[in-house]
């Protein structure tokens, strides 16, 4: 069964491995689109830049353990997301790119999966727990600074 338009997946560890790899694990199309998985683009969108069968192809990356959906599609009568979240998810992956390199959307993964303010601002104190042990609390603290939605 396609994932809904409105789904958004990530590339998991195996996903991020076998890209790197360059082997026969994932080739031409399949290859491409899991290059466009990023955590921030939606079924519909994948499918606007190569075509309507990338849905399937999400399809097979996702029964090869090679992506993961990032977010669920709100059920009916469900308010929409905030509208806050997706720029704020941005600016915290900004922040800790410096100190996570290309493993930051892995680092930051409840940050990132967060769906509502509360959940966002209870995975930004963990991140900056996460980060106190290597920066220092202050430190931490100066990061991540600003970023709690009231």
């Amino acid at each position: 069964m396609a994932p809904p338009p409105d789904r958004i997946f990530a590339k998991t560890a195996q996903g991020r491995a076998a890209l790197l790899a360059r082997g026969d694990a994932v080739r031409g199309r399949l290859r491409a689109l899991l290059i466009l998985v990023n955590g921030e683009r939606s079924v519909s969108a994948l499918q606007s830049a190569l075509g309507d069968d990338a849905a399937e192809g999400v399809e097979a990356l996702l029964a090869r353990g090679l992506v993961e959906a990032v977010t669920a599609a709100p059920a009916a009568g469900e308010p929409p997301p905030d509208p806050r979240l997706a720029p704020r998810k941005r600016e915290v992956l900004a922040r800790l790119e410096p100190h996570f390199g290309p493993e930051v959307g892995v680092a930051a993964q409840p940050v990132v999966v967060a769906g509502g303010v509360d959940e966002f601002n209870q995975a930004l104190q963990l991140m900056e727990r996460k980060i106190a042990l290597y920066l220092g609390r202050k430190e931490a603290a100066r990061t991540l600074a600003g970023l709690r939605i009231e």
